[in-house]
């Protein structure tokens, strides 16, 4: 079974809601990718792909 919870709209500062979902975050993890293309004449000059892996470590 998944992990369910219950989350209060309302409640709290902005600071507050945008640190606890930061911690989710972090803690399950998260894989952020993109891409940028920067182009000339419709020729590419310069490409980036980019990953971003987000996770917690325990000690």
């Amino acid at each position: 079974m998944a992990d369910t919870e219950v989350v209060a709209i309302g409640t709290g500062s902005a600071a507050e809601a945008v640190a606890d979902l930061l911690d989710r975050v972090v803690h399950r993890g998260a894989v952020v990718t993109g891409d940028v293309i920067i182009s000339l004449a419709g020729i590419d000059l310069v490409r980036l792909d980019l990953r971003l892996l987000l996770l917690g470590l325990e000690e």
